[in-house]
């Protein structure tokens, strides 16, 4: 069994890399060798709080050890520019810049593993570009899971004590904080590098072209594209193996809608699993990283 030691958390800035997505700067990181295997964030740009690549710093060394691992800085998030243009700010552009990144970096086949609103994208890649993704493991995905009047999108995080003002170091931990099962995955290191990417001005202007574009353009773009992939597994399922991982303990995506997901999955996916993660809140492969990496690794492997 891999063990996590303080080490983990730090990543080799030598391993983190750039290249250019049809004039996009976007930022990952690689590590191993093997299959390739890309691993998406949640979040979106223009949040009060940061989802980054840096999200998966407990699993990528164990994950190397099998793998060519990709995490990668979705658009406008992390390091990765922003859209260039209004009109960008939408899921399609985040989808196909994703695709964008793939093709740039030559891979014709790989493994797409996508948290939350990574799920949903990791999804898209998935029924648009079927010959490209070998195996897709989706987790903790609200995004992706039909709208339900129990739990309605977003809901939860209206509630977090968000802080206004300029990012410090409390406030980037607030929301990775509360969505935490294990708290102590919190940690320092992972703070200051949140706390680094909310201080960019990068940041702000994300933050600011929300406030504009967010309620009439990108809001409705996200609902339109989980609305059609619903449609689309429910009438053709994934042509791949598809693996759903949920943490027990989620707070914002509550267990039952994983189920009510799956059983959406399980009609006309023919090989389709589900694992729920005890111990584990909605960034489960934080919370419980050596048993996330261990399913997911024997997943690949069948």
């Amino acid at each position: 069994m891999e063990s996590i030691s303080p080490l983990t958390e730090e990543l080799d800035n030598a391993k983190f890399k750039f290249i250019d997505v049809d004039g996009i700067s976007t930022r990952y990181y690689e590590a191993g060798a093997g299959d390739p295997l890309f691993l998406f964030s949640g979040g979106q740009f223009g949040l009060p709080f940061v989802y980054s690549l840096d999200t998966w710093s407990l699993n990528i060394p164990g994950l190397a050890k099998h793998f060519h691992v990709y995490a990668v800085d979705k658009l406008g998030q992390g390091y990765t520019d922003n859209p260039k243009v209004d009109s960008d700010y939408t899921f399609e552009a985040v989808v196909q810049h994703a695709y964008g990144l793939i093709q740039a970096l030559g891979i014709s086949k790989c493994y797409v593993v996508g948290h939350s609103r990574g799920g949903l994208l990791g999804a898209r890649l998935a029924l648009e570009h079927p010959e490209l993704v070998k195996r897709l493991v989706i987790v903790d995905s609200a995004s992706l899971a039909p709208e339900s009047s129990i739990f309605p999108s977003g809901d939860w995080y209206s509630m977090l004590p968000l802080q206004s003002g300029p990012p410090t170091l409390e406030s980037v931990k607030i929301e990775p904080y509360y969505q935490a099962y294990e708290k102590a995955q919190v940690t320092h290191d992972f703070a200051s590098r949140l706390l680094k990417i909310a201080s960019r001005p990068q940041y702000q202007e994300s933050q600011d072209k929300m406030e504009t574009l967010g309620p009439g353009q990108f809001s409705p773009s996200i609902n339109r594209i989980r609305e059609r992939t619903i449609v689309e597994i429910d009438k053709k399922g994934f042509s791949m193996p598809t693996l759903l991982i949920w943490g027990f303990n989620d707070r914002s995506a509550p267990l039952p809608l994983g189920h009510h997901l799956f059983e959406h999955i399980v009609r006309n996916t023919p090989d389709a699993e589900m694992h729920i993660l005890n111990g584990g809140g909605h960034n489960s492969y934080r919370d419980q990283p050596e048993l996330f990496n261990r399913t997911i690794k024997g997943f690949f492997a069948e």
